[in-house]
């Protein structure tokens, strides 16, 4: 069994704590911190997740252009991209799929789920 990776993109230090803790504590996986899409995009080629969760609720500048490009080497290297936001429940699973992303998650969310909702998303089993 390999360690699941996960490239962890907030932009509020206290949610990333927070997040963080419960990927490790919670999934078990190794967890790469970010805080801009910017920097997530030049990680992604160094660290190569399975899997990236995005809060796109971010004040960069150029967020939009950032995103494309995360989403695009997400596609080429066939990374899932998780939102996490308060909006999850404006769209549906099939909205997201049409905008690149794999699924959402809601905030709030809850620390004990977390986990296995991102593994539910991407499709991960406990032998994972």
């Amino acid at each position: 069994m390999t360690t699941k990776s996960i490239l962890l993109i907030e932009h509020e230090a206290s949610i990333r704590e927070i997040l963080h803790t419960c990927l490790i504590e919670f999934g078990g996986w190794r967890v790469t911190l970010s805080n801009s899409i910017q920097e997530g995009v030049d990680l992604c080629a160094t660290t190569y997740p399975d899997v990236i969760l995005l809060d796109a609720s971010t004040a960069e500048t150029d967020a939009l252009i950032f995103l494309e490009q995360l989403k695009q080497y997400a596609i080429t290297q066939s990374i899932p991209i998780l939102l996490i936001t308060a909006r999850a429940s404006w769209f549906t699973l099939k909205q997201l799929h049409q905008m690149g992303f794999a699924g959402a998650i809601a905030k709030p969310f809850n620390p004990s789920t977390l986990s296995a909702q991102v593994s539910s998303l991407v499709g991960w089993n406990h032998e994972d």
